[in-house]
């Protein structure tokens, strides 16, 4: 299998069935990194009950998502998840890839970050501007993304990113993720985030 992500505890394999689909498997607990208090409670919940671990989590995500958006207003920035899938290395959750019009996979903004960059700060800033209307004006409270889970395509006029896990949303607490509430808050708090994320960009790379 073709590794394309790896992260504290997931690795992320294209879908050999079909290449345009991707396969997030939960990694062997000897597998895994090191980990705080909170995230080895998370992990030992999950091991009691398989369905508190991180591909359902990103699943009931998704599929909170998809029941009030439509997959128009959902696409430009965010990959699809298609569910569940059982293969013979185990449960995995499939996704549709993000991937560069020759079909290589599209570098996340961390990896632009370390200096492997073909844009300028101010279009990648001007992507995060373009990102965070999005979030606003759909109502999601998505305020804790690693760079790492943003993906970059080339698009015209400029690079649009791509989130490709939307589990912190299911870290989000009940009532904010319900369709009625999106108060002062979630948006101060996705302002900041994306603030902060302009400055890594202005600071990594030139003008």
């Amino acid at each position: 299998m073709t590794v394309i992500g790896r992260s504290a505890d997931r690795v992320c394999v294209i879908d050999r069935r079909d290449t345009r689909h991707c396969l997030k498997f939960m990694l062997p607990s000897g597998q895994r990194a090191r980990a705080g208090l909170r995230r080895r409670m998370q992990r030992w919940r999950a091991g009691r009950a398989p369905q508190r671990d991180e591909n359902h989590a990103e699943l009931r995500a998704w599929l909170q998502l998809s029941a009030r958006l439509s997959p128009q207003d959902l696409q430009p920035h965010l990959a699809t998840v298609l569910g569940m899938y059982r293969t013979a290395y185990g449960q995995a959750l499939c996704c549709e890839r993000v991937t560069l019009p020759d079909g290589a996979p599209a570098p996340s903004l961390s990896m632009l970050l370390l200096g492997a960059s073909d844009y300028p700060a101010a279009s990648l800033c001007a992507a995060v501007d373009q990102f965070e209307q999005w979030l606003l004006r759909h109502r999601i409270p998505l305020f804790d993304v690693h760079a790492g889970n943003l993906l970059v395509v080339g698009d015209e006029p400029g690079p649009r990113l791509v989130c490709v896990d939307v589990r912190p949303l299911a870290r989000v607490g009940r009532i904010a993720r319900m369709p009625g509430w999106f108060g002062a808050t979630a948006r101060r708090r996705i302002r900041r985030w994306a603030q902060r994320l302009r400055q890594q960009i202005r600071a990594a790379l030139p003008a």
